[in-house]
């Protein structure tokens, strides 16, 4: 069971089959936007004119944006979960 609060299934509301499919659509362009952030170029290299630190800084703040990224994959896989049932 997921902390989110994810749709019910009702004949006023939008229907099971729409809603996996937009939220299977979701999914898939996030799968490709967390391929094409992983594939960006991230060297140490680009950093250091910053100072020693620069890198470390960069380093954590992309993990954050992935963080999120999972989070968002994790939200979107609770609801298609859901719908499948």
């Amino acid at each position: 069971m997921s902390d989110f609060t994810l749709p019910s299934i009702h004949m006023n509301g939008t229907g099971r089959k729409m809603l996996t499919e937009d939220y299977t659509a979701a999914y898939h362009a996030l799968q490709a936007a967390i391929r094409a952030f992983q594939s960006i170029e991230f060297n140490a290299r680009d950093y250091y004119p910053q100072g020693v630190d620069a890198f470390h800084r960069a380093r954590s703040q992309r993990d954050v944006q992935l963080h999120h990224l999972a989070e968002v994959q994790h939200y979107l896989e609770a609801h298609l979960l859901h719908l499948g049932e």
